[in-house]
């Protein structure tokens, strides 16, 4: 969505000179970024309402398995990088006149 959202600023960076690398490392790093956050947020929910439900509501022992935290987060991590990397993909191959024409 991105990517259709932000043509005429792909067709201006690539009219100006922008590498096709550089367009497609801006749009998977702000993938990751958005990712990690989304992962961060996450955890730190989930390790609040889990430790509510425990502590207060069935008076049991709350632990936390950093296993399970570090593979929620990197399966966060992969899902950002795998659907932010066809995206910015095709931003760094827009011909710049037909993006600038675009909307």
């Amino acid at each position: 969505v991105s990517v259709t959202e932000r043509t005429k600023e792909i067709g201006l960076r690539k009219a100006l000179g922008a590498e096709p690398r550089i367009i497609q490392l801006q749009f998977l790093l702000e993938s990751i970024i958005l990712s990690v956050l989304g992962g961060i947020i996450g955890i730190v929910v989930g390790e609040l309402i889990s430790y509510i439900l425990t502590v207060n509501l069935m008076s049991i022992a709350f632990t936390v398995d950093l296993g399970a935290v570090a593979l929620g987060f990197f399966f966060s991590l992969a899902v950002g990088i795998i659907f932010g990397w066809a995206p910015a993909r095709r931003a760094s191959r827009l011909n710049p006149i037909d993006a600038l024409r675009s909307e």
